[in-house]
């Protein structure tokens, strides 16, 4: 049976020897040494952590028992994986866990392998997967992806053939790919977006130039990947790529106009958008971005809110054209009320501009009318516009009747917001 932890990091209290040892600090210093650990045998291993017990909680008592796990993963791999395991369930850094498995797998790929893929624990299993099989094929990386149809469970597969694709992949990524094809239906396409995010990260380009040259299905689903990934490392080339537009020889073969072309460049800009919103409005305010500037003005405000409100509300009000204003005051508005409905409200009353105020007071009620359409009704009243008044607090009303109608009534009754008929329907 596997061993029961002795002693792990949330439990039992560690920290340096108790004062009534007579080791001197220069003998202790030498006792506990992370070279001396590398010399004990099993026994005083065990030993050794059991002693740990008496130590108090901190990084000095953590360190140590990482090295005498580490140095139990020597002689004893399995027992020495299972005390990492059972302490990473209580509240132990996961990453004793890995460094002894690394370990085991270097003497013991195959063994280490059915060991993790056993584990209780999903999370700790699929970690723990990942590290045997990310190390094993850094060894040997053919004998890695050949024992992973043996695998079990079925869900530990996608994992372990994701981590062995990139080493498998570092020799030949053509042929790398090539053999992913050839993996069964669920393991195919985690194996080729681990293998693609590999070679797009060493070489975007040849990654491009590969998948345009394969068939139309599987261009169709690694061509996100590759906008993604591509579009993180090099914004200017993956965007100018999937327009059609480069004119580098290095980037090879142009990607033809069409489906895929559009999705590449969707994923593309969405990704930068994601990662880094002030990035893109640059990209969008210059000569080739400008045509999509428009479109994606509210998702770039939104990002950049979440982000930094006041940086993007400052960028928003600095837009020359009135509708980009509006579209992205109304985005910053929306998304601040969702992390700080408080600042939002008190920034959008700070706005001179009667119609951008309007639109932000349309967001921002919008955003947290889902769990206080009260607040949102009444907030609504503020809106200088009558069309945009009257839609924005009939929205927010019919949520609050739904909930609370006795108070809904009465805010409607109350209301000189609504006109009469508007009323007389609501209350049908």
């Amino acid at each position: 049976a596997p061993e029961s932890p002795l002693v792990t990091s949330s439990n039992s209290p560690k920290g340096s020897p108790q004062a009534s040892k007579t080791a001197s600090p220069a003998k202790m210093e030498t006792k506990w040494d992370e070279k001396t650990i590398r010399t004990l045998s099993l026994a005083e291993i065990r030993s050794r952590l059991a002693e740990l017990g008496t130590w108090t909680p901190g990084p000095l008592a953590d360190q140590t028992e990482r090295w005498l796990v580490q140095r139990w993963a020597a002689l004893e791999p399995q027992a020495a994986c299972q005390y990492a395991y059972t302490a990473a369930l209580q509240g132990a850094d996961e990453s004793m866990l890995m460094e002894a498995l690394a370990l085991w797998t270097k003497a013991s790929p195959a063994a280490a392998a059915r060991w993790a893929g056993n584990l209780g624990s999903p999370s700790l299993r699929d970690l723990s997967i990942r590290t045997v099989y990310s190390t094993w094929a850094k060894i040997d990386s053919a004998a890695a992806a050949q024992s992973i149809s043996s695998l079990r469970p079925a869900s530990a597969r996608g994992i372990a053939s994701a981590a062995t694709a990139p080493p498998h992949a570092g020799k030949n990524f053509a042929t790398a790919m090539q053999w992913a094809r050839a993996l069964p239906g669920p393991l195919r396409e985690k194996t080729l977006d681990a293998i693609l995010g590999e070679w797009t990260r060493r070489d975007p380009p040849g990654a491009a130039g590969w998948l345009i040259q394969q068939p139309g299905d599987i261009q169709w689903a690694l061509i996100s990947k590759l906008a993604a990934d591509w579009v993180r490392k090099d914004p200017a080339s993956a965007l100018s790529w999937g327009l059609g537009q480069s004119t580098e020889v290095t980037l090879g073969s142009k990607l033809a106009v069409g489906p895929v072309q559009r999705k590449f460049f969707e994923s593309a800009l969405g990704a930068l958008i994601g990662a880094d919103p002030q990035g893109a409005a640059n990209w969008l305010a210059s000569p080739v971005g400008e045509p999509f500037f428009a479109t994606r003005i509210g998702s770039v405000a939104g990002r950049w809110t979440s982000m930094d409100p006041l940086e993007a509300a400052t960028w928003s009000l600095s837009l020359p054209k009135e509708s980009d204003r509006n579209s992205a005051i109304g985005a910053v508005a929306g998304t601040w009320a969702r992390t700080d409905p408080q600042a939002a409200g008190q920034w959008i009353r700070t706005l001179a501009d009667p119609k951008l105020r309007d639109n932000a007071l349309s967001a921002y009620c919008g955003s947290i009318s889902p769990y206080d359409a009260g607040t949102a009704a009444q907030v609504a009243v503020e809106i200088t516009s009558p069309s945009k008044r009257n839609s924005t607090v009939i929205s927010a009303v019919k949520r609050w009747m739904q909930y609370d109608p006795a108070a809904a009534r009465e805010f409607i009754l109350g209301t000189p917001a609504l006109d009469q008929a508007t009323k007389e329907n609501l209350l049908r």
